[in-house]
């Protein structure tokens, strides 16, 4: 298991929690460790998209074009809302 690398800033706001919640280094980081496995975020976050995607056939250049137009569209979209105001 590779650990996760984090930015000094997390490290900072982690540690500022640890001491407001009176909590000892180990428990800390054992729970960080345990909580952060990325077999277990990584399925949380992307959900069944990833497998959606391979299932499609698309290559990655199809999707990002596909991305792309649905993000002009939706920007469209809302400067029609704002221009209706």
């Amino acid at each position: 298991m590779s650990i996760p690398s984090l930015s000094p800033h997390v490290w900072k706001r982690l540690e500022e929690r640890r001491k407001r919640r009176h909590i000892a280094h180990r428990p800390m980081r054992k729970n960080l460790l345990e909580t952060t496995r990325p077999d277990d975020w990584l399925s949380k976050i992307r959900g069944n998209a990833y497998k959606r995607f391979l299932e499609s056939g698309m290559t990655d250049d199809e999707l990002g074009e596909e991305l792309e137009r649905a993000k002009h569209e939706m920007r469209a979209e809302r400067r029609g809302r704002s221009d209706a105001e």
